[in-house]
């Protein structure tokens, strides 16, 4: 498992309220408790609706409609070069007994049945390869991973091979303890309790569902988790935070075409976000973007004596769903474009 980077996450056996509610459902329902739930610990609003999210997109449909949405998952994990969450997702492919198949994604060569949803996966839309009924939870999927891969990427130690899962057999000697928990039927909607505000938190919080996942889990778990992730601004001031939303909003096509391994100069075209007050926009930016450029000397100089591990997730977490959110609108334009040729 990568160690967690800038941010000390909560132990599993130190854990409580919150976090270990999240922590305790994740081990019973995912198998496992990783580092996309650690490096998210220090911010319980945060985790909990990434978690709520990805429960709700991934986990729920039955186990036919799992093994599809791992496909969507192991596909935007190998585009954004998160090897923690291909190795994660390669494992539960196998786990699905689909050997083959996991294989054959992780070199980013799918079999020829599964290449349509595979090419969805990396540019989603408002239709894909599957029921419409289901495409809340598919589109959910695609978005929480591209959540998910950019943050493991920046906060977790990613780059060695772990001994077990770096082969083919260790891969599939791997999944046999996670069988029962993939091929579970779950029901909809128990992880959003988690979501009702708590003491100490900010009120009145504006929870927006997009209209492609409106009434539906999916729907809540998304606007929570945007809306916790907005508090970013807060962090930076008013200019550092518009520059954070154009530059990511000008190089959309980067977010989605996956350039999360290119160098920050090189996306925002100069040192304008180099230094001083405007570095924590920088770090937002990078986080998006680029983030295997994020290193622990900007961290450290960002947060200072004045910034909590609190702050540094939140300020990471709302760069990533700002490059999210961008992607999210589009496909809502383009299903608004689709109910209206359908009117």
């Amino acid at each position: 498992m990568p160690q967690i980077r800038f941010v000390t996450p909560v132990d599993a056996r130190q854990a409580d309220g919150l976090v270990a509610e999240v922590y305790t459902q994740a081990k019973r329902e995912l198998g496992a408790v990783g580092a996309p739930f650690q490096m998210l610990s220090p911010a319980p609003e945060l985790l909990a609706s990434m978690w709520s999210l990805l429960r709700e997109s991934l986990m729920v449909g039955g186990p036919e409609e799992r093994l599809a949405k791992e496909v969507v998952a192991t596909a935007i994990a190998v585009r954004n070069g998160c090897r923690f969450c291909t190795d994660a997702h390669t494992v539960l492919l196998h786990a699905l007994g689909e050997s083959a198949l996991a294989e054959g994604l992780r070199a980013a060569n799918p079999p020829k049945e599964w290449a349509p949803l595979a090419e969805w996966a990396v540019d989603p839309g408002p239709e894909g390869p599957f029921a419409a009924s289901a495409a809340p939870r598919f589109i959910g999927t695609a978005l929480v991973f591209e959540f998910i891969t950019r943050l493991v990427q920046v906060l977790a130690h990613n780059e060695a091979p772990h001994p077990v899962t770096a082969t083919r057999l260790g891969r599939s000697v791997a999944s046999r303890t996670l069988r029962s928990a993939v091929a579970a039927d779950l029901e909809p909607g128990t992880s959003l309790e988690l979501l009702e505000e708590r003491p100490g938190w900010a009120r009145g919080l504006k929870v927006r569902e997009p209209a492609w996942a409106a009434g539906s889990p999916v729907g809540v778990a998304y606007g929570h988790l945007r809306a916790y992730a907005s508090s970013g601004p807060g962090l930076l001031g008013g200019d550092a935070a518009e520059a954070v939303a154009r530059t990511i909003g000008v190089r959309e096509d980067a977010f989605i075409d996956g350039a999360a391994g290119a160098g920050l100069p090189e996306l925002v075209g100069g040192g304008w976000l180099e230094r001083g007050p405007a570095l924590g926009a920088r770090l937002a930016v990078a986080a998006a973007l680029a983030p295997g450029s994020v290193n622990e000397a900007d961290v450290a100089v960002w947060r200072g004596a004045k910034h909590s591990d609190h702050c540094v997730v939140h300020l990471l977490a709302y760069g990533t769903m700002t490059g999210v959110d961008a992607l999210q609108d589009e496909i809502a334009t383009r299903n608004s474009a689709l109910e209206g040729i359908d009117a």
